[in-house]
């Protein structure tokens, strides 16, 4: 005899007090419990920007050179930055010096100066070669050698060994032959290094002029106490040097002269 399963009979919705099956429903799909996001501060843009152009840079130079360039800017500024971000970038900038270091700066042999011409040549090109690199991250267009020779990699503390004076202006010589520097005093203590050209630097001040409005704006005319002043990588450029860089600024079309007997200038827009 077969026996009749019986149905499950469908179990009955609760509606509770909240009233119809329905609304209980559209409730539950109105009312949804939201998901606990961890809120990212993010840097300032400033802050962005410099770290975009550590991270990203077409060489190391660059990316060393444009680093240094925002730390300034933004102590400059009112951008807020934390302490830690600075640290942050200046540990970063002191670890990229490092790298550009060549393979050959803790050989001894190297604080040596050759005997044979053709080595001395090799000798002096590598050091002249790395002076330049070294000025232009650190920004200087002339270089104390009493006070170089102090510091490292010219003294070289691992190596226990150092260049002295004479080979400093050995080198110094082959970087003026070069047409790279000239000596800026006669007892050949302070080099000036030419890691650009005065035509390039005229070209950098004037799209300075144009990025920060001074070329259409009122702030036009400046002396070259205000270019000494403004705080940029040319700023430091010796008077004699900027005073050339103006005439070659005035030969473009980017200046004239406000008047040049004190050396005051008007940006052309």
């Amino acid at each position: 005899m077969s026996v009749k399963k019986k149905k499950p009979k469908p179990k009955s919705k609760k509606t509770g007090k909240s009233g119809s099956v329905k609304e209980k429903v559209k409730e539950k799909t109105e009312v949804k419990p939201k998901k606990e996001t961890k809120t990212e501060i993010k840097p300032p843009r400033e802050a962005t920007i410099t770290i975009s152009l550590i991270e990203n840079p077409s060489t190391t130079e660059e990316k060393i050179y444009n680093a240094m360039l925002r730390i300034e800017q933004l102590i400059q500024s009112d951008v807020a930055i934390s302490r830690e971000d600075l640290f942050d970038l200046g540990e970063d900038i002191e670890r990229q010096l490092k790298e550009i270091l060549p393979e050959w700066i803790d050989k001894p042999w190297m604080y040596v100066t050759p005997e044979h011409q053709k080595q001395l040549d090799s000798w002096c090109s590598d050091w002249s070669n790395f002076i330049m690199e070294y000025a232009r991250i650190n920004i200087k267009h002339i270089i104390h050698i009493e006070e170089e020779r102090s510091k490292y990699p010219f003294k070289n503390k691992q190596t226990k060994k150092k260049l002295d004076r004479e080979q400093l202006q050995e080198i110094g010589d082959y970087i003026v032959a070069q047409e790279m520097g000239i000596w800026w005093d006669k007892k050949k203590i302070r080099l000036r290094l030419y890691w650009r050209t005065l035509d390039e630097w005229a070209d950098i001040i004037y799209e300075w002029s144009i990025k920060t409005g001074r070329a259409a704006g009122a702030e036009r005319v400046m002396t070259i106490i205000d270019i000494q002043d403004a705080g940029q990588t040319w700023s430091t450029i010796p008077i004699q040097d900027l005073k050339r860089i103006f005439n070659i600024m005035e030969d473009k079309g980017y200046i004239e002269w406000a008047d040049k007997k004190k050396n005051i200038i008007a940006f052309i827009f």
